[in-house]
C-alpha cells in the first residue's frame, strides 16, 4: 500500500536528511523533544563511523521531507559507546567472551531502523531492513530494540535474527532491550 521509494545513501546525503531523521526517530519512538535533540547528535556522530551505510524510503506524501523511513548502521569496534556496553553484557552472559568475540568482532552494528506511525505496518520498515542486510558489511548483524513482542521484534526474527540477550538495561536508561544477532555465515536473508 505504499509509493515508498527505498534506496541505499550515503553519509554525505543522509546527513542532508539528519534533521528529518531524527524527528521520524522521535516520533516512531514517542520521544520528548530533548531527546530527539540528543539523538540527532548521536546520529550526525555515527556519519564518519567504519563502514557507514544508510537507507532511506521516500515518500512525497510523508510531508515536505519525503522521508517515510530509514535505518542505517555501521562496522562497530571497541572504544564505542554502544559496542563496549554490549561487549561487557554479552561477556558476563552465557555467551562468554569467546561467543561475544564470535558476534562482535565482525560485526555491523545495524544502529537505527525506524518507520513514522502512519506509514508502519505497509511493508517498508521490511523493505529498509532487507536493502540494508543486502549492502551492508560484517559477517554478523547485531541491534538492541525493547525486550517485548513487537512488530519490530517479528520483523527481526523472520529474517534470522536470535536473541543473544534479553532483560538488559543500557547505563542511564530504564527501559527493557534484547539484544538480537544475526549470523550471516550461516544465515541468508530472506526476502
Amino acid at each position: 500500500m505504499t509509493d515508498a521509494v527505498v534506496e541505499v545513501v550515503d553519509a554525505d546525503r543522509f546527513g542532508s536528511l539528519l534533521a528529518a531523521a531524527a524527528h521520524l526517530y522521535g516520533a516512531a519512538m514517542k520521544r520528548p523533544p530533548e531527546l530527539v535533540v540528543q539523538r540527532r547528535e548521536i546520529m550526525q556522530s555515527h556519519l564518519g563511523r567504519n563502514g557507514f551505510v544508510a537507507v532511506v524510503a521516500l515518500d512525497q506524501s510523508a510531508g515536505s521531507d519525503g522521508l517515510a523511513g530509514f535505518g542505517y548502521g555501521y562496522l562497530g569496534r571497541s572504544g564505542e559507546w554502544w559496542h563496549d556496553v554490549v561487549a561487557k553484557a554479552l561477556a558476563e552472559s552465557s555467551l562468554g567472551r569467546s561467543g561475544t568475540r564470535r558476534w562482535l568482532d565482525a560485526a555491523f552494528e545495524l544502529a537505527e531502523l525506524h518507520v513514522l506511525p502512519d506509514r508502519q505496518h505497509h511493508g517498508i520498515g521490511r523493505r529498509l531492513l532487507e536493502q540494508l542486510l543486502g549492502v551492508c558489511g560484517g559477517e554478523t548483524v547485531i541491534l538492541s530494540t525493547h525486550d517485548r513482542e513487537t512488530p519490530a521484534r517479528a520483523l527481526y526474527r523472520s529474517v534470522g535474527f536470535v536473541d543473544l540477550l534479553r532483560e538488559f538495561v543500557f547505563p542511564g536508561s530504564s527501559e527493557v532491550y534484547a539484544v538480537m544477532g544475526l549470523d550471516r555465515r550461516t544465515s541468508t536473508p530472506q526476502p
